[in-house]
């Protein structure tokens, strides 16, 4: 492995661990969680609330189909 890719991924391995070790965001400040909390609400307030993290589930049912005779 050459000498950039090893710098690459190391950043990334060191990312990865300080992002686990805060739970988020790395180096996010406060005035970014304020932010990232007030789109949130104003998306839920918007959307219905509800979790927007996860992706909704469809329910769609099968139509009564009707058949048609032949002339």
């Amino acid at each position: 492995m050459d000498p950039i890719q090893k710098l690459f991924l190391d950043s990334i391995r060191e990312y990865s661990t300080k992002s686990q070790a805060t739970g988020g965001l790395v180096d996010a400040g406060s005035e970014y969680e304020k932010a990232l909390a007030e789109e949130v609400a104003k998306l839920q307030r918007l959307y219905g609330g509800g979790d927007l993290a996860t992706f909704p589930e469809f329910k769609f049912t099968e139509p009564k189909l009707e058949e048609v005779g032949h002339k």
